[in-house]
């Protein structure tokens, strides 16, 4: 009979609750729909507005005339003369833009922040404005559309934005802004369209903060309005984002709970449309209609709520004893028990459970003894109820703390992971918390307690309950930061030479036959340099060994230098280094690189051992990949021959192999002039004056021959310490 009464009395108070919230919340979400779209819809519109504005302002600067002429009043030879033929095609550029009602004034300053051209009937003109990089700086944000501002025109102060574009030269380079200023009252009219109820006030509001609204005769700043000064925390929020990510589509209380707004972003504007409402009127809305449904079902409730009372006491008492026990258990109390005393079957059941419960209690704690003598880390994730147990050990190892047991704060998302593994880790988590892995494993940089990243390998397993359904994942943390280090630096020594770092001969050869496949299928223009240390011998007789090492380290460290990003470098021995630069648009961008090399090296470099700056000189001979040679060791030999060909003809610069194909694209150079870095009279510009004989089977002049060295071509800088040097 009890059950029967619960059977029926339960259902029906189900229904009746269900059926007024329902009512109710429908009538609540239909209010907020309704000004979802309605706000929305008109920040549309406003929104193609801008872009209108923002277009024929951007018309305008990049028309060839006012581009033109802006660039030529910067130019410190120019005289701005309103009788000027150029300015006076741009004015009227200008008055035919600003017919618009809206537009106030239109002004093109150039980049000396001078006003060049202005339709505004004010001394503006020819003059400097102290805010020009402000203005630049508005042209390249938000579209180039600024925040409100009050104006005074005619004695009237009314709301004004304006719209700035950048204007370039035929160099692409910046010389001045087109800056327009409009009146709001093209805004004003959107604003009023808007159909909403009683309680609901629509404003504008800038990128600033600054807020438009009724009777639009002035702009405070949100925190200083009656109407949004309430909830200044929340509205904070959508200006600490970027692109409007703080954009909510929902009502947002303030703290008090009375009011709400509702914010919709203006395309890239920065600007929002920003419903205020009272969120007493809106539920007052949402509960005329469910108010009668309301009634019946408190009455209908207490009745049953009474004979459910009477009927159930005896059925309820003794489960009610299980859950308690059982929220015990869930607390940790281990020695909480299920009532055996009754003699009924609620009796058996709490012997059964208090059997069940002791004996995952020993199973648990024989597991726990076991993960806390272990020197790894275990974790266990728990996909019930979304938590992450980790072993005690963690915390002696890596600086990351959670805040609870949740899986969203756990290491597994939080853990500082080194930037070069963060995606592969993040990876293979997401693999095996979801459907595409049962198993991992993978070797991660992990923050440690003391600051830095170690090594660590991380197995993971997930299970399965009898449903096949994900139950946990069971893993691992095991630090091999010590094997993997040793591992590192074997084969750090293996491939890189010990005193420059860079590649070894082996190793540079295996890269440059890995670029030839890559550039064959790429069809890419790539160059190998060899280059050669002009009498570096110099550098060890003089000033010992010590001098030599520190003169290859920098010529190493330029080689890093000028590859970085485009290519590699090594050393093949000695004072023989090779370099392999990759992606060249034009042949002649090889001799650049060359060049710039021997222009670095040719600066020389203060010596720690000596205290003097050594003078370095090189020579360096280029062959492309295929069309030197089709392997890598023809691709080297060519460049070393060439390389030759520079110590035959007076070193210090470079030259190009020959060709091996027919159809070669760059003429083969057998001998270069004298470059700038051995001439006694160095180009001001810093430039080569490397000069290369056309064509192969010319013979070099008299005159075009270079000189005989008498002595190395590596100066020392002996006055480099004095005081009049």
């Amino acid at each position: 009979m009890t059950l029967l009464s619960l059977l029926t009395v339960i259902p029906v108070i189900i229904v009746c609750t269900v059926a007024s919230n329902a009512i109710k919340q429908d009538n609540y979400d239909y209010l907020q729909r309704s000004m979802y779209y309605a706000i929305k819809s008109q920040a549309e519109d406003i929104n193609s507005l801008c872009s209108e504005m923002i277009s024929a302002t951007k018309n305008i600067s990049v028309s060839r005339n006012i581009s033109e002429y802006v660039a030529e009043t910067a130019s410190g030879s120019y005289v701005l003369s309103e009788d000027d033929p150029k300015y006076l095609e741009v004015m009227h550029d200008l008055e035919i833009f600003s017919q618009s009602g809206t537009i106030v004034k239109s002004m093109l300053i150039n980049n000396s922040g001078i006003v060049v051209a202005s339709t505004a009937n004010d001394s503006s003109l020819g003059k400097k404005l102290p805010n020009y990089k402000e203005l630049l700086a508005l042209a390249v944000k938000n579209g180039g559309i600024s925040s409100l501002t009050l104006c005074s025109d005619n004695n009237r102060r009314s709301p004004v934005f304006t719209v700035s574009k950048v204007i370039y030269s035929d160099t692409n380079e910046k010389v001045g802004i087109v800056y327009v200023m409009y009146d709001s009252q093209c805004l004003q009219k959107y604003i009023n369209n808007i159909q909403t109820d009683k309680y609901t006030i629509v404003s504008l509001m800038d990128a600033d903060g600054n807020v438009l609204e009724y009777p639009f005769k002035t702009i405070l700043h949100y925190s200083n309005t009656k109407n949004y000064s309430s909830y200044s925390e929340q509205l904070n929020y959508l200006f600490r984002t970027e692109n409007n990510a703080g954009y909510i589509e929902t009502l947002v209380s303030d703290d008090s709970g009375k009011k709400s707004y509702y914010a919709s972003p203006i395309g890239n504007t920065g600007w929002f449309l920003v419903a205020s409402t009272e969120m007493a009127g809106i539920k007052s809305l949402s509960s005329q209609s469910s108010s009668s449904v309301t009634t019946v079902t408190v009455l209908l409730c207490i009745v049953l709520l009474v004979i459910v009372f009477f009927l159930t006491g005896s059925f309820v008492k003794p489960i009610r004893s299980i859950l308690t026990t059982f929220n015990e258990k869930q607390k940790g109390n281990s020695a909480a028990r299920f009532d055996e005393s009754r003699r009924d079957e609620f009796s058996v059941i709490g012997h059964s459970f208090n059997t069940i419960l002791d004996n995952i209690s020993e199973s648990e704690q024989r597991y726990r003894t076991i993960v806390e003598m272990t020197n790894n880390i275990t974790f266990e994730v728990n996909y019930k109820k979304n938590t992450v147990f980790v072993s005690k050990n963690f915390n002696k190892k890596f600086s990351f703390r959670a805040k609870d047991d949740s899986l969203k704060e756990s290491f597994i998302y939080k853990v500082r992971v080194h930037k070069d593994d963060k995606e592969r880790y993040l990876n293979d988590m997401d693999r095996i918390l979801g459907p595409k892995a049962n198993f991992i494993q993978g070797e991660y940089r992990i923050k440690s307690i003391y600051g830095d990243f170690i090594w660590v390998m991380i197995k993971a397993t997930k299970f399965f309950d009898r449903n096949e359904t994900p139950s946990k994942i069971i893993g691992v943390i095991v630090d091999i930061d010590r094997e993997k280090k040793s591992e590192m630096h074997l084969l750090q020594r293996a491939n890189y030479d010990n005193l420059t770092q860079l590649y070894n001969r082996e190793s540079f050869l295996k890269a440059v036959t890995d670029r030839l496949s890559s550039s064959m299928y790429k069809k890419s223009l790539d160059a190998v340099m060899f280059i050669d240390l002009d009498d570096f011998k110099y550098f060890n007789d003089e000033f010992g060994h010590a001098c030599g090492d520190e003169v290859l380290k920098f010529v190493a460290d330029t080689l890093k230098e000028i590859t970085f990003e485009r290519g590699f470098a090594g050393r093949f021995g000695g004072d023989e280094f090779v370099a392999c630069i990759t992606d060249f648009a034009l042949f002649g961008d090889a001799g650049k690189v060359a060049q710039e090399l021997i222009d670095i090296l040719g600066n020389g470099f203060i010596s720690e051992s000596t205290n003097k700056r050594l003078y370095i000189k090189c020579s360096i001979g280029i062959a492309f990949l295929y069309e030197s040679g089709k392997t890598t060791n023809e691709v080297i030999a060519a460049a070393d021959e060439a390389m030759y060909n520079i110590k035959k003809h007076g070193k210090s610069s470079y030259a190009y192999a020959k060709s091996a194909s027919k159809n070669a694209k760059y003429p083969d150079v057998l001998a270069p002039t004298t470059s700038s870095i051995d001439s006694d009279n160095i180009p001001s510009n810093g430039g080569s004056s490397s000069r290369y004989k056309k064509s192969a089977d010319e013979p070099l002049k008299e005159e075009n021959k270079p000189k005989e060295e008498s002595k190395p071509s590596i100066d020392v800088d002996d006055n480099f310490f004095d005081p009049l040097f």
